[in-house]
């Protein structure tokens, strides 16, 4: 009677859920870029309500991602990268990161601090971004996972935390795809192309690499 070994191949329904987990955490970061750059245009004394709102919205963001990453991807990927340490190099720039977000959470746009601290933030986060899309989710991407169950887990949390953080329609606010330029800032109606210019080296100067 010949022996059946089980097969190694990646189902189609699974190399969509593996698309549909890593996707969704990249498109995360892509959210927070623009986030980033659209508050990098605004005057924080000017347009305090704006930077607050857009602030507030990308910690809220900032939460459940992290969150999702740390209860239900990081434990697949410890046992598959090649260096395990990675995985909780990750974790520490998460502590980093939450450290400065209650920080912020607890400001206002006219504190004297609250662009650098988020300036910071961001930063951090663009090289936390870097290490994750650039090493770990590429050995993810190779891993042999039952990833129909991990994605329906990753959604069913998603849900969840949204709507415990009160942001169900986050998704829509900032996942839309807003129409941007060619620098990455939001063009609204009448306020296109009338944010202040910065002088170069200015906080609000910077420019994010995609």
């Amino acid at each position: 009677m010949p022996i059946h070994h089980p097969s190694t191949r990646v189902t189609r329904a699974a190399t969509a859920a593996r698309s549909q987990i890593i996707d969704m955490l990249k498109d995360d970061h892509r959210q927070i870029k623009r986030a980033y750059r659209e508050f990098l245009h605004l005057d924080a004394e000017r347009n305090g309500d704006l930077c607050e709102s857009i602030v507030r919205r990308t910690l809220a963001l900032l939460r459940v991602h992290a969150t999702l990453e740390e209860e239900l991807v990081y434990p697949v990927m410890r046992p598959i990268v090649g260096e395990a340490e990675a995985v909780d190099e990750a974790e520490v720039e998460h502590e980093i990161i939450r450290y400065l977000g209650d920080q912020l959470e607890a400001a206002s746009a006219i504190d004297e601090k609250f662009s650098a601290r988020f300036a910071v933030m961001c930063e951090y986060l663009m090289h936390h971004v870097k290490e994750e899309e650039g090493e770990l989710f590429p050995q993810l991407r190779r891993a042999k996972l039952d990833w129909e169950g991990l994605a329906s887990q990753v959604m069913e949390r998603r849900e969840a935390l949204l709507t415990a953080e009160g942001h169900e329609s986050l998704l829509t606010s900032m996942h839309g795809e807003p129409p941007i330029d060619e620098t990455g800032m939001l063009l609204r109606g009448p306020d296109v192309g009338r944010y202040p210019q910065r002088e170069a080296g200015s906080i609000n100067s910077r420019k994010i690499a995609d």
